[in-house]
């Protein structure tokens, strides 16, 4: 099934395209050196990086994205074609299609109109007006920054500015990663 990816969101560059390219790398035998031999990169990213949208340092890697699944339609083992511009007569695959390796619940619920990050009094290893659960369990503030940064997220407050409302969904992975 197509997921389709953003270069820009709200006016800022993402760089998905090479944070995601970071994070399945190492399914790839064509990435690992043997002695001083380098395997073929897949025809995927040389025309990624034909297009520039690789950048030149090497990212930190997104090795999952978080969607809405109101009709249940991913799960372990569906293939992910991965696309930026998708049902766009620029519509590209950027990457080899891969199996989801695994899904998570994932719940994001603000308890309050305000949209701050502050520190819970009664809990410094939570948040005051918000909460993220993942499969059941409550995740702690060092927890969901890991979450964001393994999103894509440059920063947590790039997250929630995107998440800036009561959320449910799936984190769809396509590593080994769980929380």
């Amino acid at each position: 099934m197509i997921l389709s990816f953003s270069t820009q969101i709200n006016g800022k560059p993402t760089n998905f395209v090479s944070k995601i390219w970071v994070g399945v790398e190492y399914k790839f035998s064509e990435f690992r050196y043997k002695g001083n031999k380098l395997f073929n990169f897949p025809k995927e990213y040389i025309l990624c990086g034909e297009k520039g949208l690789l950048t030149f340092q090497k990212p930190i890697p997104k090795l999952h994205t978080i969607r809405e699944d109101k009709s249940n339609r991913w799960k372990a083992g569906t293939k992910i074609d991965f696309f930026i511009n998708c049902r766009q007569k620029d519509m590209f695959r950027f990457a080899p299609v891969l199996p989801v390796v695994s899904i998570q619940k994932i719940e994001i619920l603000w308890h309050s109109k305000i949209r701050s990050l502050e520190y819970s009094n009664l809990n410094k290893k939570r948040y005051n007006y918000l909460d993220v659960i993942v499969d059941d369990e409550l995740l702690n503030v060092k927890s969901i920054e890991e979450l964001a940064q393994n999103d894509g997220f440059d920063t947590i407050d790039d997250f929630f500015d995107y998440f800036n409302q009561d959320f449910y969904g799936k984190i769809i992975h396509w590593t080994d990663k769980r929380y």
